[in-house]
């Protein structure tokens, strides 16, 4: 498992899909999307010091963990939101967890030794 340490600002997003493109053989715009939704959420909401993400691909499976040492939080208990029925009825915010839990194969978060603990799997096509 390979490992990068970010500091919990936007502009670390881009450092973060590098290091992710280098772990996939292409890129992939479901994982593009989770990560860019997971890691805004940890900057703008998480008051961390850091974000840790660790990545691992095998058998056309990649794996992350985002680490934070922000305010707990554990997305999987978070409501999902009334889906508007149409696009001038819908609002901005509310549905990147959403749909990261639509779209990962599997999420499983735990609070340890005072972090945020969030593994997300995704299918990735070789």
């Amino acid at each position: 498992m390979n490992t990068i340490i970010l500091k919990p600002e936007l502009k670390e997003l881009y450092a973060l899909n590098e290091f992710i493109l280098n772990e996939i053989p292409h890129e992939d715009l479901q994982v593009n999307l989770i990560v860019e939704e997971i890691f805004a959420n940890i900057v703008n909401y998480s008051k961390t010091e850091f974000i840790t993400v660790n990545a691992e691909y095998e058998n056309s499976k990649l794996t992350l963990e985002f680490i934070d040492n922000g305010i707990e939080f554990n997305p999987l208990l978070k409501e999902n939101p009334t889906i508007p029925e149409s696009i001038d009825e819908a609002q901005i915010g509310g549905l990147g967890i959403f749909l990261t839990k639509e779209i990962a194969d599997e999420l499983d978060y735990q609070h340890i030794n005072g972090e945020n603990h969030l593994k997300i799997i995704k299918k990735v096509k070789k």
